[in-house]
């Protein structure tokens, strides 16, 4: 079986999980918006101040810890060196969870400190006190889904893809539950004790989380325990952090770690440009950017999950066959994607977003976010697959050199944009540095990676959104043809037809013309399926 073939099995089983999972997400959007809007202080505050854990996870269990942790533990089980590996995995999450408990109780005491020294601020800003506020409250959250993640990339290792793909629905489940709550106990929006109860359940959420992952990888026969601060041995006390493999994927990590750094405090600095705009700015950049990532959770995410442990394994030849084929299927998914949300953004937030709380304002925010976002989409998925060649090489500077030259441009874009395009800067200026990050490590890979045909791939990109653009065009004609049909139709009715009916028929479209043609993205994603269905 080719390298093409063993990928594009193990990357439609996570697409699925991750899809079941992305659902919730949206579920989860959709309860959120209908209560606690777009435009108005409590959701500004939660939303920014769950920002800086979500800061945390990314810093501490995601990206650069994964990229270092990932191809070492599974290094050492594809040597038969599971006791190593299960003493490497113990030995890394307990020092992960002491660094952890550290940055959140410091945060916590910080954050609470300055919360009770804000002056009194008008109705414009309560969203400033409120999210100091409750910041205490959401700070360990941290601690657990980082924890989580390090047992979801042990998994990986193990080829269990499902699990950790999933578990996000139930942290997705048990807001909406807690929405639901909130609903039917006639709480409001406006009220502090709603917030409070909501951020509560956060808390409750990360635990189940982690401690699923937790039991799942046992399950699995991968014993982890969480190792003494320190041990003694032969008469001296050797601390957690002196020992010799965690040192070296400590070094591994640091480079990646300054970089993800800066880009989180980047993000923050956009956060807080948007605090400054208003309320309305925190909320219609949010769910933006839920809907435009979206693909990036199913596609990129997928893809770069199956590709880190494979490529951390893999010879030169296997490496340049595994990203041409990665780069492809992010693009064959996510081309379609940006263009026919292109043509029906307004559409898609109406039927998902406004209702109760989400009024026309938000509705006319988001939108105006979107259209600034949208170009990027392409980007952000293909920066999955695109760091995993140099994290498969054990490169992890490169990355972080490339992105911190990226953060600088936008940063500078940041402040060029906002005053003129609001928002909508803001999101301009995350796309556009997304293509040159994305562009540049490719660039790179050209030199790195000889056996690459990078100009096969670049052609196949070309037609893959030649494809798109039909499509697209398809879903616009339908889309003008049809509404006018269906004007005596209720708001929502007649915004769901047009969106169902047009994404339809685009998406028919694309498929009919990849189809045509023979586009060989299609044939390596349907291969598992036809090969299933021979052997019934």
């Amino acid at each position: 079986m080719s390298k093409s073939k063993s990928l594009s099995s193990k990357v439609l089983v996570n697409m699925v999980s991750i899809f079941a999972s992305r659902v919730f997400g949206l579920a989860r959007d959709i309860a959120c918006s209908s209560y606690w809007g777009a435009t108005e202080g409590p959701q500004a505050a939660f939303n920014t101040a769950f920002a800086i854990p979500n800061m945390l996870r990314m810093l501490f269990g995601e990206g650069a810890f994964n990229a270092a942790f990932v191809p070492m533990i599974a290094g050492k089980l594809k040597d038969g060196q599971k006791k190593e590996a299960e003493d490497l995995a113990s030995k890394t999450v307990s020092l992960q969870a002491l660094i952890l408990a550290s940055i959140v109780i410091v945060g916590a005491a910080a954050s609470a400190i300055v919360s009770m020294n804000l002056p009194e601020m008008g109705p414009d800003n309560q969203h400033v006190s409120l999210t100091f506020r409750i910041l205490p409250l959401l700070l360990p959250y941290a601690i657990f889904i980082c924890l989580a993640g390090s047992f979801g990339a042990i998994l990986n290792c193990l080829g269990r893809f499902a699990a950790p793909s999933l578990n996000p629905v139930l942290f997705n489940a048990i807001q909406i539950g807690s929405i639901v709550i909130l609903y039917f106990s006639n709480s409001t929006r406006q009220d502090f004790a709603s917030l409070l109860f909501f951020c509560i359940m956060v808390f409750v959420a990360g635990i189940v989380q982690m401690a699923l992952l937790f039991f799942i990888c046992r399950h699995n026969g991968f014993n982890i325990r969480f190792e003494p601060l320190w041990r003694t041995v032969n008469g001296q006390r050797v601390m957690l952090w002196q020992d010799a493999e965690v040192k070296t994927l400590c070094g591994r990590i640091l480079p990646g770690l300054i970089g993800a750094g800066a880009f989180q405090l980047n993000a923050l600095v956009d956060k807080a440009i948007a605090v400054y705009i208003g309320a309305f700015a925190v909320g219609s950049l949010v769910y933006c950017q839920h809907l435009v990532y979206l693909p990036i959770g199913i596609f990129g995410v997928a893809i770069g999950m199956v590709c880190l442990p494979k490529m951390s394994n893999a010879k030169e030849e296997e490496m340049a066959d595994c990203l041409d084929y990665a780069l492809r299927q992010v693009l064959f998914m996510t081309l379609p994607c940006m263009t026919l949300l292109a043509v029906l953004s307004e559409e898609a937030i109406v039927v998902l977003y406004q209702r109760d709380a989400f009024n026309e304002d938000a509705v006319r925010e988001t939108l105006w976010a979107m259209r600034f976002l949208l170009p990027g989409l392409p980007a952000f998925c293909c920066a999955k697959v695109a760091v995993t060649t140099h994290h498969g090489r054990k490169d992890t500077k490169t990355p972080v050199k490339v992105s911190l030259w990226c953060i600088l441009l936008n940063l500078i874009l940041n402040l060029s944009l906002f005053p003129f395009l609001r928002q909508g800067g803001l999101a301009l200026a995350t796309a556009v540095c997304s293509w040159v990050n994305v562009l540049t490590l490719l660039a790179i890979d050209t030199h790195k990676l000889p056996n690459w045909n990078w100009r096969k791939t670049l052609l196949g990109a070309i037609r893959l959104a030649i494809f798109a653009f039909l499509a697209a065009a398809a879903a616009a004609a339908t889309a003008r043809w049809l509404a006018p049909q269906l004007a005596n139709l209720r708001h929502f009715l007649r915004y769901l037809t047009v969106l169902l009916a047009s994404g339809c028929v685009g998406g028919a479209i694309y498929l009919l013309v990849c189809g045509i043609f023979r586009a060989p993205e299609l044939m390596e994603l349907l291969s598992p399926l036809l090969r299933r269905v021979k052997k019934a």
